[in-house]
């Protein structure tokens, strides 16, 4: 699949080349030409699904064929060893409590996947010889 950018000012690429660059030349934000459906048997059957196999699920939909699936299910399992409860607020409204995490931080879901995500990239990208730098920020809520 390939991945284009928000802007629309810079040459459509693969994963690999998304996730190992970050932003897009212009400036813009990555992102899947599509993203596939879930089936409804998904839906009809997510009570019975584990927090990992339901974000392995997903994973599998919105990267399509570009992670091989037992790859893939190693970086979604790794990522989520802890739970995300859902918490109820009222009758009407839930919550999942993303602060269960190693930094008790809502990072620890997208930042962890990512980062496991660069490295298996990483280590298959001749450009990068193993190496990459990686620059953060915070909004201050977290750091």
């Amino acid at each position: 699949m390939k991945y284009y950018s928000t802007n629309r000012q810079a040459p459509e690429v693969s994963l690999s080349e998304a996730v190992i660059k970050g932003l897009a030349p212009d400036k813009g934000l990555y992102m899947p030409e599509k993203i596939n459906p879930l089936p409804p048997s998904f839906f009809d059957h997510i009570q019975d699904l584990t927090l990992q196999e339901i974000a392995f699920e997903v994973a599998k939909a919105f990267f399509g064929d570009d992670i091989p699936s037992d790859d893939l299910k190693q970086i979604v399992y790794d990522t989520l060893q802890f739970d995300i409860p859902l918490v109820k607020v009222n009758d009407h409204i839930y919550s999942l409590e993303l602060y269960h995490g190693p930094t008790c931080a809502f990072k620890d879901v997208g930042a962890r996947f990512m980062a496991r995500l660069l490295s298996y990239f990483v280590k298959q990208h001749p450009s990068t010889k193993g190496n990459v730098h990686v620059l953060v920020a915070t909004s201050g809520d977290t750091g």
